[in-house]
């Protein structure tokens, strides 16, 4: 609540926002910085003062939306019916604070940890023909990253869960192979993984489906290489490899996609394996860029660069929109119960 005195000594209080006034707010601010020969700011009508408190409370209500000015524009986008089928392109940085690494990062990213595996170089554990002759580090691998095991959904999964719920979702492209998007419940419909997933599996030499749940127990829990029940080949589950093509189902939604969407988030990726890196270029509507790195040339009044950790960031933005109850809700919702427990204690 915002409080002021007239002339006559009436206090004048308001708790509404500012619209429209024969007098300018910054010409009352002037009238304020003028009069300063007792200390105490006296204006001519109650109109002018509540004109100036109401303004003010306007601009306090601001600051408690969000500090970030871009934050508050894309709520506003969001929320306004200014956009309504968002595509949005996802990296390995939308799965960190699950503790999973990301790709490329000095030092941390799951490349520089490769090196035990005494691989001839770090990007051949996803590599068809050293697949097919050593197989036994992308298995080890594969035991570590298995989906739903270890790792639960991130606030930035469940973001764009909500995003699904409220009808806002045009697409999901996700980079990941980690299933942690499928986890959040998000539809399949609406979602594509371009990189594959583990839900399935297949011979690198027939093709021929091996069974889910046969490959599974072999990899996680025994360590040992699947075999094809048909030709004798190496099993591995349907996620992509150097070498091998992206499903025909990212190609043939992305020519819709692109035409139909109105708004682009793209989060934690480097923007470095094409084809997906390419769809920033693809679109013809406004982007807003999640990463900690600026990774993409922001074109000035259409585009964003949202700095930081995504969860962070969505977090700020569902606060924003008023949807921080529901995110913070579905974010519980989706722990694995091993990490909930290890969470209560």
């Amino acid at each position: 609540m915002i409080q002021a005195r007239s002339k006559q000594g009436k206090q004048v209080t308001s708790n509404q926002k500012w619209t429209s006034s024969t007098t300018k707010p910054s010409q009352l601010f002037m009238k304020l910085i003028d009069d300063q020969t007792s200390g105490v700011f006296v204006m001519s009508s109650e109109e002018d003062i509540k004109c100036l408190v109401d303004h003010v409370a306007a601009l306090k209500v601001g600051e408690e939306r969000s500090s970030n000015q871009d934050i508050c524009t894309l709520a506003d986008w969001m929320s306004s019916g200014k956009t309504s089928k968002i595509l949005v392109l996802s990296g390995a940085g939308v799965s960190v604070a699950a503790g999973i690494p990301d790709f490329r990062t000095p030092g941390t990213g799951l490349y520089s940890n490769l090196k035990k595996y005494n691989l001839p170089y770090p990007e051949a554990v996803f590599d068809v023909g050293f697949f097919r002759s050593k197989p036994q580090p992308f298995v080890t691998l594969a035991k570590e990253l298995w989906p739903g095991l270890k790792h639960s959904p991130t606030m930035t999964h469940s973001f764009l869960k909500l995003l699904s719920d409220k009808g806002l979702l045009l697409r999901n492209y996700s980079q990941n192979i980690d299933g942690l998007e499928h986890l959040a419940g998000i539809p399949e419909e609406e979602l594509v993984e371009c990189h594959g997933h583990f839900r399935s599996s297949s011979c690198i030499e027939c093709g021929a489906q091996a069974d889910p749940d046969r490959v599974k127990n072999t990899i996680v829990k025994k360590g040992s290489v699947p075999k094809c029940e048909n030709c004798g080949g190496n099993v591995k589950p349907d996620i992509v490899f150097f070498g091998e093509s992206l499903p025909d189902r990212f190609h043939k939604l992305l020519r819709k996609d692109v035409k139909e969407a109105d708004l682009l988030l793209i989060m934690g990726t480097s923007l470095q394996v094409a084809p997906v890196s390419l769809i920033p270029n693809m679109v013809n509507c406004n982007r807003v860029l999640f990463n900690r790195e600026k990774v993409l040339k922001i074109r000035k009044k259409q585009d964003m660069f949202l700095e930081g950790n995504c969860d962070d960031n969505v977090t700020e933005l569902c606060a924003t929109l008023g949807w921080k109850e529901e995110l913070l809700e579905h974010y519980a919702g989706c722990r694995l119960s091993s990490e909930a427990n290890q969470k209560k204690r």
